[in-house]
């Protein structure tokens, strides 16, 4: 269980680094294994032999923005709620690749450098866990030069070895991490730069999203004890848990959006704390959380019978601009925070979608 609301700020503000390539790692490395072996695809040769066409098959991401040619044996798999435009794995869960992308309208002016510290940095996030990593060279993917580091991430539930290349490209940076659950050898990178080298960047251009109102193609999704519902996308996934003490959470489906409702108890503030005093708390203790914050203006709201105030925040993380949008209602017995996050262009697409769930928030008293 969270210790206090402090230790919650922490975790919500950094959410949008956790919902990346080092979450999904461990979904796949611990859960989708098992997925990936009940298939019965045609035999592969070892990675010692010589690939050929016929021991080989090319999958695409979903909207056909990036391809990868990898063994017939290997299958793509579903990473609902991370950025990663392809993920695929072997028959026997023991390797995977992923690819993710990031826009550079969404980066404050990064470069590919910072981009990589980024990534890197998103390994050792996770509680109870390291990254020990090492630059190892360069290599041409799809016409541009791409970064190669080698790692070693130690979770609770094991340890994984990854190596990864990272380019950019006009609208995007990409980044290709390639993992096995035992160590490295030669073979294994000999592989890796098969992989890499047969991966195409079919379509650079930013991502158009929708952006009309999303009346008519929503769901209503309730916590647990079914006291507790709000109306999102009809396409975003719900059914998992980050933080264990949420009552709903919730993600797009390419995992750039995210929305995570929890109830603050009020005996964790201080006797006779108001409203209005634990929000103006809340907006401070944000900023020890980011790189850059720009402080907001609260508006009162009324939603479910209950007072409150709604803001947003403007946070930059590992040069990625993120807007969050909180509202915070003053309950009997806690303070209910409702929050939805998106990098800035995506936000300001969807923050009607944003508005429109937030006013369906309801509580069962």
């Amino acid at each position: 269980m969270l210790n206090n609301i402090h230790q919650f700020m922490k975790t919500t503000l950094s959410l949008p680094r956790t919902i990346t390539i080092a979450a999904a790692l461990t979904l796949t490395l611990t859960g989708c294994a098992t997925q990936a072996s009940t298939s019965s695809p045609a035999p592969v040769a070892t990675e010692t032999e010589t690939q050929t066409e016929e021991q080989n098959h090319v999958l695409s991401s979903a909207q056909n923005e990036v391809e990868i040619t990898v063994p017939i044996d290997w299958n793509t798999f579903p990473q609902l709620g991370t950025p990663n435009l392809l993920a695929a794995m072997d028959k026997d869960g023991e390797s995977a690749i992923m690819i993710e992308r990031v826009s550079r309208e969404d980066t404050a002016e990064a470069s590919l450098e910072d981009l990589i510290d980024k990534w890197e940095d998103e390994f050792s996030f996770a509680e109870g866990s390291t990254y020990e990593s090492k630059r190892t060279g360069s290599m041409t993917i799809d016409s541009e030069e791409a970064y190669l580091t080698e790692g070693k991430m130690t979770l609770p539930t094991g340890t994984s070895y990854i190596i990864s290349a990272s380019l950019e490209k006009e609208n995007h940076f990409y980044h290709l991490n390639f993992t096995r659950q035992r160590e490295l050898n030669d073979t294994d990178r000999k592989f890796f730069t098969q992989l890499a080298q047969s991966m195409r960047i079919l379509n650079d251009q930013p991502a158009v999203v929708e952006t009309e109102s999303t009346s008519g193609s929503t769901k209503v999704i309730k916590s647990e004890d079914g006291k507790t519902s709000i109306r999102i996308p009809s396409d975003w996934e719900s059914d998992f848990r980050i933080i264990i003490d949420a009552k709903l959470e919730a993600t797009s489906l390419s995992g750039e959006e995210y929305f995570i409702s929890l109830q603050s108890p009020k005996s964790w503030s201080d006797p006779g704390t108001t409203l209005e005093e634990y929000v103006d708390d809340y907006i401070e203790r944000q900023t020890e959380f980011s790189d850059d914050v720009t402080k907001p203006d609260k508006v009162a709201v009324e939603i479910d019978g209950r007072p409150g105030f709604q803001f947003e925040i403007l946070s930059t993380m590992d040069n990625v601009n993120h807007i969050y949008m909180y509202t915070i209602l003053d309950y009997s017995d806690h303070f209910a925070i409702i929050s939805f996050s998106a990098t800035e262009n995506l936000f300001m697409e969807s923050k009607q979608t944003y508005l429109e769930s937030t006013e369906s928030y309801r509580e069962e008293q």
